[in-house]
């Protein structure tokens, strides 16, 4: 019989204790110790997961834890040249891209089939205009692998290369064998981490859907229209991808649902700046292969609430939820009227939820069509130090200088900052930036309007050692740097005479320059080598307070929390 205190929990349990143990620098004992006062200190309201799962981020180690016509004698492939009509070509498909949707000259919609011929000379695209042979290659009656003869075709160049064009006078007949030593194109799907070498080609990829974007329209440098919409998918090894689809192919995103796994083909590799994204071609078709509708209902428990939040200028509020799940802590974000609802509730208080996904920080997400109901509000006191537990969940901590994407948390010193902090106008109908002239807003997209949004900024350099960050603060973040209200400081702009409503930092800066600081917020690796990060949170590190966090820990932890007193007593 142990001693420690294990006989109680599982096997499970207890392999998750020693883990800790081993990355904290603590004994086993001592896990199961804070454990159980965790337990005790919440009244039951978390589990010993749970507690473990407090523990862990506390301790920062982080947390624990799928026939008619004439005849015409057969032409082959390599034989054919431009200007060629009434051809006649047997081959094997040997690669179906199906139907095609397509605006035709007179602004309809319309349809197209292509596919890939091979014969033993060599391989050609097939493009097919007749709609009796499309309808029959939707109905599956002409398929990839099948033997065919193509009558009545003819033959142009097509983006730099021979195609075979059948209209309506053309037909395709099945062969009844032939071909057999022709293999089928390989259809290999790609993982998100094979793209970053193949720039500019064309792959197919299969993941789950993650969110889909609504289509959006935009003006190309001829003045024309474009529309293009986007989608994240997941791959099976959890890595998150944007597509990019444009034009008609935006409307293969219309039968899609979040959760549900797809399969795409013939989609453009894009890198960008060492992110990778996939882009629609012509070609490319979305098939749906599981369907789902995201993840299963959860239930958690609610530990504590970030601020209310907005997405962009005009863009819809949301609102994250630090939640223990089956011992487990998750930031849930939630939008729009969810959002408001349960920005008025305070934790602690069970809660149940979804379906949700799983966004590129990590974070649970709840879908469109998700629905959060209050099942329980707990009278019951949250430990204070829960709010560090919970941006410890949300920003990853990292040296500046390693830093990828995502939300992070950086410690470095001041190092500059903006000579003026400045406020700029924006439409409250679509977001655009407008012009301010002799006391007129005038938007680019809307006219002359008589009221436009304030958007308060200044920008800040944070230098860690390893590399640097530029920081710009918004909004109520840039007015608590300041120490004025966007009010205050359009109003002192006026005063001085300042019309691009700008006043200067001299002030502030004699406060923050060469001070240590804690930032967070959402970073993105620039191209010359430094990190923006557009900032959530800011506070000067305090070594004095940091001690007595460390007395805390040390009393807690190993003298059963015996009085220590400090230099302040």
């Amino acid at each position: 019989m142990r001693n420690d205190g294990s006989d109680e929990y599982d096997e499970d349990f207890m392999e998750k204790v020693r883990l800790v143990a081993s990355k904290s620098g603590l004994t086993v004992e001592e896990i199961l110790a804070r454990v159980s006062r965790y337990v005790e200190e919440m009244k039951g309201l978390v589990k010993p997961d749970g507690a473990l799962s407090l523990l862990a981020v506390e301790l920062d180690v982080g947390q624990v834890s799928k026939e008619g016509g004439p005849h015409y004698p057969s032409i082959k492939i390599s034989k054919l040249v431009p200007g060629m009509r009434k051809a006649t070509v047997q081959g094997k498909i040997v690669r179906m891209y199906g139907v095609l949707r397509y605006v035709n000259r007179n602004g309809e919609p319309a349809e197209r089939a292509e596919f890939k011929l091979a014969d033993e000379t060599g391989q050609i695209d097939v493009v097919v205009w007749s709609k009796s042979v499309v309808d029959r290659i939707r109905r599956g009656e002409i398929k990839e692998g099948d033997a065919v003869r193509i009558t009545n075709a003819r033959v142009s160049e097509r983006f730099g290369r021979i195609a075979l064009h059948l209209d309506s006078g053309s037909d395709i007949e099945i062969l009844p064998g032939g071909y057999e030593d022709l293999p089928i194109e390989e259809r290999r799907i790609r993982r998100v981490r094979d793209l970053y070498d193949l720039d500019g080609d064309v792959v197919d990829f299969e993941g789950t859907v993650v969110r889909i974007y609504p289509v959006s329209e935009f003006t190309r440098n001829d003045g024309s229209r474009g529309k293009r919409c986007s989608l994240l998918l997941r791959d099976e090894e959890g890595d998150i991808i944007r597509v990019v689809l444009w034009g008609e192919r935006t409307g293969l995103a219309d039968e899609l649902a979040e959760g549900s796994t797809v399969l795409l083909t013939d989609v453009r590799v894009s890198l960008r700046d060492d992110s990778v994204e996939l882009h629609s071609t012509p070609r490319t078709n979305v098939r749906v292969t599981e369907q789902g509708g995201g993840a299963p209902t959860l239930e958690g428990v609610v530990l504590f609430s970030f601020p209310l939040e907005r997405a962009g200028i005009r863009g819809r509020k949301f609102l994250d939820l630090l939640v223990e799940i089956d011992g487990y802590l998750r930031i849930l974000r939630i939008w729009g009227e969810w959002a408001d609802l349960l920005s008025e509730e305070k934790p602690p208080y069970r809660i149940r939820f979804g379906p949700v996904y799983t966004d590129a920080d990590g974070l649970l997400v709840l879908s469109r069509s998700g629905e959060v109901e209050v099942l329980e509000r707990i009278d019951q006191k949250i430990p204070s130090r829960i709010e560090r537990v919970a941006r410890r969940v949300k920003y990853r901590k990292m040296w500046i200088g390693e830093s990828s994407d995502g939300l992070r948390e950086f410690r470095g010193t001041v190092i500059s900052i903006s000579d003026m902090a400045r406020v700029t106008w924006h439409c409250p109908k679509c977001g655009a930036r407008v012009d301010f002239e002799y006391g007129r807003f005038h938007c680019p997209n809307c006219g002359e309007i008589e009221e436009a949004d304030p958007l308060l900024y200044l920008n800040f350099t944070v230098d860690d050692g390893t590399g640097i960050a530029r920081v710009v603060a918004f909004r109520d973040r840039a007015e608590r740097i300041l120490g004025m209200t966007t009010d205050e400081v359009v109003k002192a702009a006026d005063e001085l005479g300042e019309p691009s409503h700008a006043v200067p930092t001299d002030e502030v800066a004699s406060k923050i320059l060469g001070r240590e600081v804690v930032i967070r917020g959402r970073a993105s690796y620039l191209e010359n080598g430094a990190v923006r990060l557009v900032l959530d949170d800011m506070e000067f590190a305090d070594p004095v307070e940091e001690s007595r966090e460390l007395i805390r820990e040390i009393r807690g932890s190993w003298l059963g929390g015996e009085e220590i007193e400090d230099s302040n007593g």
